[in-house]
């Protein structure tokens, strides 16, 4: 699966949390037990600091470029929700999908998620990507022009402040001399998985980083971007290095809208994990669009059936 030519097996599962709408810090940490419980393989956040109330900019990752939840849901911060389940959960990963870095500054950034790393035992993979939406670049002060050389930067730079005892950086956005940054993360690397559908983020990922983050495909449509990853990543200074691809997928309990993964249809389930395994996933992450608590919880219980012993 993924990049490379290995036999199909299952790919590993991982859940989005309820971190969007009514969810209360308990609800947050029941799912994330439940889905510990199961055996999935990692809990999920994504990443928007705060929606303009207008604003005209296209999301890209949906056919008709609006954001799929109302704009007005309350939202808690990716890396304070995931320190928080770090410490009620053992050993689950934790995932950002996806920080938007362009928007920080790299340097807090490395830090916390250097922090995050050592307090959970080495249990973070960091999803990074461009950014959409330019009104919410603009209330941040975050140039919205230069992201694309923002974030490779910014991934340059996570890997040095992580990997250098002393590190330093000269770059195009940003330098700064050596710096006493301590503690490293426990794991050697931070996997860092890029998002992004277009072919300039496809080779950025394949370039740059150690798994890629796709959004709603079909694995017909999967197949193809990770064919064209499969020969970038061969060009890659990182092609000896594991490689991740990892989708998301749209899930509910006792669903019948057939766009949507009814996760205790056991029969279906099985067949959209073998299909998007075949396609070359690694790791299926699924959504609970409702954000509902209750229902993110039962979805957790039910895919842990589906988590068999190489997931």
């Amino acid at each position: 699966m993924g990049l490379d030519s290995a036999p199909h097996r299952v790919p590993r599962i991982g859940l989005c949390l309820p971190y969007e709408g009514s969810a209360t810090a308990q609800d947050i940490v029941d799912v994330a037990q439940a889905a510990e419980a199961g055996g999935l393989d990692s809990v999920w956040v994504g990443d928007h600091v705060a929606f303009p109330v207008e604003f005209t900019s296209q999301n890209p990752t949906m056919a008709d470029g609006k954001y799929p939840y109302p704009t007005d849901n309350p939202r808690l911060e990716a890396l304070t929700t995931l320190a928080y389940v770090a410490g009620a959960t053992s050993n689950i990963k934790l995932l950002v999908n996806a920080c938007v870095l362009p928007q920080r500054n790299p340097v807090i950034v490395g830090k916390a998620v250097a922090t995050l790393d050592f307090l959970s035992g080495g249990r973070v993979i960091f999803g990074v990507t461009l950014g959409w939406l330019r009104e919410e670049f603009d209330a941040l002060g975050a140039d919205y022009g230069r992201r694309r050389q923002l974030l490779e930067d910014g991934i340059e730079i996570l890997r040095t402040l992580w990997e250098q005892d002393q590190p330093s950086y000269e770059g195009e956005t940003y330098s700064f001399l050596p710096l006493n940054m301590r503690p490293k993360p426990v794991q050697s690397p931070v996997p860092i998985f890029v998002g992004g559908h277009s072919r300039p983020a496809l080779r950025r990922a394949a370039a740059m980083g150690d798994g890629w983050l796709a959004s709603r495909m079909t694995p017909a449509i999967l197949g193809d971007y990770v064919s064209f990853l499969r020969e970038e990543r061969k060009h890659s200074p990182r092609a000896d290095q594991p490689f991740t691809v990892a989708t998301t997928c749209p899930a509910a309990v006792g669903s019948h809208n057939p766009n949507v993964l009814d996760v205790t249809n056991q029969d279906a389930t099985l067949s959209t994990l073998a299909a998007l395994g075949e396609a070359g996933a690694d790791l299926i992450n699924m959504v609970v669009g409702s954000y509902d608590p209750a229902e993110t919880r039962e979805a957790a219980e039910a895919l842990g059936q589906y988590c068999g012993p190489d997931c």
